[in-house]
C-alpha cells in the first residue's frame, strides 16, 4: 500500500485528498490518504456559525457556477439536494460613492448609461474601444485599468471590487494573477469593450441571451447549512484518515519516501506529500530542502481582516436590502470595505422577521481596524453602517470573526514566482503544491487545483510503484 499525506485541512486539502483517493482507485493504486490539520476543526477559513436561527460565514459566502469544479465536486459527493441558489435580488450590487448608493450595471457596456461615472469618466471608458492592445507583460491592476479605462473607473469600480474579493490594494496587485479573465480578453480581442461586443455576438450565435461581462458572472451557490457544510461533509469522507489538532512540524527525505514529524504521535512515512497550508507555514517545512522555494513562499503577503455577522429586527431596520450588498472605494475614506446583505442572498440565513448583514473591515486598506477590541469595533461598524446605509437600530445578534492573516495577496509577477516554485518542487520527487496562495483564492480555484493534483499524484504513485 502506498501512502499520501495531505498537510492542511481547509478546502484545498480536503478536496485534494478526495481527488487523490478517487484517481488512485481509478488507476488501481491501493493508496492510503492521511490528512493532517493543526487546528481542531476542518475547513480553514470556510466555516459557518449557526446560532439562534442565523447562519454566519467566517469567510466565503458561496461559489459561482461559472467554473465547473465545485459543482462537479458536489455532484460526485451526492449532496446536490443540499445546494442553495442565491435569490434573484442578489444580482443587484451596489457601490457607495459620493455619499450614496449606486447600483452597478450588470455588464461594462451599461456603465456608459449609468450615474456612477461622470460624463468625462464615461468618455474615457468608451475610449477603450479605440486603444491599442497592450503587451502580454504583467501589470498591476491599477496600471492596467488606468491604461484601458481611466482613473475614474479605477477609483469607483475596480478599487472597491479589488477590496471586496482580495481585501487588496490594486496598486500592487497583479492583473494576470488576480483578474486573469480581464487580461485574457484584452489579449484575445485587443481591448475590453471590443471583447464585450465580440463575446456578445458569439453568445448570440450560440443562442445564448443576456449581457457578456469581464466580471465573474454565473449564479452564486451555497449549502443549506452554510458554505462550511461543504468542508464538513468532505471531512466526514476522510474517515480515520483525518487527524485534527495534529501539526506537521518537519519534513525529512527518507530514501524514496518522506518522513513527517508530528506534534502528536509517531512520525509518518509517505510516498507523496501535498502542501495545502498557507505559504508561510509551507515555507517553514520546505526550507531545509529548497531555500529559494521557502524564500518565495514566505514573501507572499497576507492581509488581516475582521468579518462581522450582524442580525437585526426587520421591522426596525429601515433598509430594504434589495441586493447582494455594497462595496466602498478607497477615496470615500470609510473604515469598512463594504457589507453583504446575507439574508437577501440566500434563504434561511436569518430567522423570520430578522435580517443578517456580513460586514468586512481591515484588509490592505485599514489593517489597524483589526486591532480594535470588540466594543470599539462594534461602535465603529455601527457608525459606518449609519453613514452608508442609514442603519441606526441596535443589532440583536452579533458574531465577530478575526483573521490575522486572511487572504494571500498576488503581487506583480506573482505567476512567475509560482512557476519558479513549481520548477523547484519538481526536483523534489513526491512533493506537490496546493493551497490558495498560488493559483487563486476562491472556492472554485481550490477545487480546480484539486482536480489537477488528483491525477498528478496518482500518476506519480503509479510510477513509484512501477
Amino acid at each position: 500500500m502506498t501512502r499520501v499525506a495531505v498537510i492542511g485541512g481547509g478546502l484545498s486539502g480536503l478536496s485534494a485528498a478526495r481527488a487523490v483517493r478517487e484517481c488512485a482507485a481509478q488507476k488501481g493504486v491501493d493508496a492510503q490518504v492521511l490528512l493532517f490539520e493543526k487546528e481542531g476543526y476542518a475547513g480553514g477559513k470556510i466555516r459557518s456559525a449557526r446560532s439562534g436561527g442565523f447562519i454566519c460565514e467566517y469567510g466565503p459566502n458561496g461559489f459561482l457556477d461559472n467554473k465547473p469544479s465545485t459543482m462537479a465536486l458536489v455532484n460526485k459527493m451526492g449532496v446536490t439536494e443540499r445546494l442553495v441558489k442565491s435569490n434573484d435580488d442578489a444580482k443587484k450590487r451596489y457601490v457607495f460613492t459620493g455619499g450614496r448608493m449606486h447600483r452597478l450595471p450588470e455588464d461594462p457596456m451599461s456603465f456608459l448609461s449609468s450615474e456612477i461615472l461622470s460624463i468625462r469618466g464615461k468618455a474615457r471608458l468608451a475610449a477603450d474601444y479605440f486603444l491599442p492592445q497592450g503587451t502580454d507583460c504583467d501589470e498591476t491592476v491599477a496600471q492596467f485599468v488606468r491604461r484601458r479605462l481611466g482613473d475614474e473607473a479605477l477609483d469607483k469600480l475596480i478599487d472597491p471590487m479589488s477590496a471586496g474579493i482580495y481585501a487588496g490594494d490594486p496598486s500592487v496587485m497583479s492583473i494576470k494573477s488576480c483578474f486573469p479573465k480581464v487580461k485574457a480578453i484584452e489579449m484575445q480581442f485587443g481591448g475590453l469593450l471590443r471583447g464585450m461586443v465580440a463575446m456578445q455576438q458569439m453568445a448570440k450565435a450560440k443562442g445564448q441571451s443576456g449581457p457578456q461581462s469581464a466580471g465573474p458572472g454565473g449564479n452564486l451557490w451555497s449549502m443549506e447549512g452554510g458554505t462550511g457544510e461543504l468542508c464538513e461533509r468532505l471531512a466526514l469522507e476522510c474517515g480515520d484518515g483525518l487527524f485534527l489538532g495534529v501539526n506537521v512540524t518537519s519534513l525529512e527525505r527518507m530514501g524514496a519516501q518522506w518522513k513527517l514529524s508530528l506534534s502528536h504521535g509517531e512520525p509518518v512515512l509517505a510516498d507523496a506529500v501535498i502542501f495545502a497550508i498557507p505559504s508561510y507555514d509551507a515555507a517553514t517545512l520546505i526550507r531545509p530542502h529548497s531555500e529559494e522555494s521557502a524564500r518565495i513562499m514566505s514573501n507572499i503577503p497576507y492581509v488581516p481582516m475582521v468579518v462581522l455577522g450582524l442580525g437585526y429586527e426587520k421591522a426596525t431596520f429601515g433598509n430594504p436590502l434589495d441586493g447582494f450588498g455594497f462595496l466602498i472605494p478607497t477615496k470615500e475614506r470609510r473604515k469598512i470595505l463594504g457589507a453583504l446583505w446575507s439574508s437577501s442572498i440566500f434563504k434561511n440565513r436569518a430567522p423570520d422577521g430578522k435580517v443578517l448583514l456580513t460586514v468586512m473591515t481591515g484588509g490592505a486598506r485599514n489593517p489597524e481596524v483589526t486591532l480594535l477590541g470588540d466594543d470599539e469595533l462594534m461602535a465603529l461598524v455601527r457608525q459606518e453602517l449609519a453613514a452608508t446605509m442609514g442603519v441606526r437600530s441596535e443589532p440583536v445578534f452579533a458574531k465577530i470573526f478575526r483573521w490575522q492573516k486572511a487572504i494571500p495577496q498576488y503581487l506583480l509577477n506573482h505567476g512567475d514566482r509560482v512557476a519558479t516554485v513549481e520548477a523547484l518542487f519538481a526536483a523534489l520527487p513526491g512533493l506537490f503544491l496546493g493551497g490558495n496562495a498560488y493559483y487563486g483564492i476562491g472556492i472554485n480555484d481550490c477545487t480546480a487545483r484539486a482536480e489537477v493534483l488528483g491525477p498528478k499524484v496518482a500518476d506519480y504513485l503509479c510510477g513509484a510503484k512501477g
